[in-house]
């Protein structure tokens, strides 16, 4: 047990605050850099965003547990918590139902939060995933992005931020109690500097995973949950895509 609870030494609330959103400034960095159209590359914001975002989630989060796992002299898998195994059956029962209160979520209380939010001006318009047009581009050009967005917010995206969140920090914020899952969750939608129109929509999604994982000490719940929602999105934009050509 000792050797478990240095594994996971806990965050102080500094730490905890940066870690969570630190990570999200380069990602928005180098999608800005990516989709400008007056000195950057001038390409869709989704395709811009989903260059720049794997190499920073790689870089910055992954680099974060390295280094966290190297200087307190332990393997970097022994970083990641929240790995107990749940038997299949009993594993959908609780994937399933957060699945369906995270889809809720964006489909109900998403419209809502975003009507408050239609006349945000702070981010130009080639900055914003909801401004994105298919009409505004080539077919090739969107082809391309249909397959970035489905490969890496659909998979590689979610994995990796939930290794960092949910199997690095979330173990690490016991002085939050039970409202862990929440502060967590609360960070991560933050965290999205790109989409400030989803904050609490995002909250509302995550929370349920979250306390999932928190409870239940498996991860592989939020990750399933979390690439399920995504692969709703990236599986209708390569349809739609792919019927246009």
């Amino acid at each position: 047990m000792g050797n478990q609870n240095e594994k996971t030494k806990q965050l102080n609330l500094l730490e905890i605050i940066l870690y969570h959103l630190l990570p999200g400034i380069p990602i928005f960095l180098l999608a800005f850099i990516f989709a400008n159209p007056d000195w950057g590359f001038g390409l869709p914001i989704m395709l811009a965003f989903f260059m720049g975002a794997p190499v920073s989630l790689i870089l910055v989060q992954m680099s974060v547990i390295a280094i966290t796992a190297k200087r307190q002299g332990h393997k970097f898998k022994d970083m990641i918590t929240n790995t107990e195994k749940t038997p299949l059956g009993k594993f959908l029962l609780w994937a399933l139902p957060c699945f369906i209160l995270g889809g809720i979520a964006f489909g109900f209380f998403g419209d809502v939060e975003y009507s408050l939010w239609k006349n945000f001006s702070l981010y130009p318009d080639w900055l914003r995933f909801d401004r994105f047009s298919y009409d505004d581009w080539s077919i090739g050009i969107l082809k391309i992005t249909a397959i970035t967005v489905f490969i890496f917010n659909c998979f590689v995206g979610p994995i990796i931020e939930e290794i960092y969140f949910r199997g690095f920090l979330l173990p690490r914020m016991n002085k939050f109690g039970k409202f862990a899952p929440l502060v967590n969750a609360t960070l991560f939608s933050v965290y999205h500097y790109w989409a400030p129109w989803e904050l609490i929509t995002r909250i509302l999604a995550c929370v349920p995973f979250i306390y999932a994982v928190w409870y239940k000490k498996n991860i592989r719940i939020s990750m399933a949950v979390h690439c399920s929602m995504n692969l709703i999105g990236g599986i209708g934009m390569l349809i739609t895509v792919f019927r246009m050509s």
